[in-house]
């Protein structure tokens, strides 16, 4: 696997993460708060992989 491999692996399971936690927080009012924090972190997450790729195959 090559390292663009890898990180688009690892996007696509933020991704994922991303969309759990947002649905979380959509179900879980108590914890609503937590997960909208933990969506905003995986935004961040995923923003760093995506400049990673970007610089790795421009």
């Amino acid at each position: 696997m090559s390292p663009v491999e890898a990180l688009k692996l690892a996007l696509a399971k933020e991704k994922e993460a991303h969309d759990l936690y947002q649905r979380l927080a959509e179900e879980q009012p108590v914890a609503r708060e937590m997960f909208l924090n933990l969506v905003i972190e995986e935004e961040k997450h995923a923003k760093l992989i995506e400049d990673k790729i970007y610089e790795l195959t421009k």
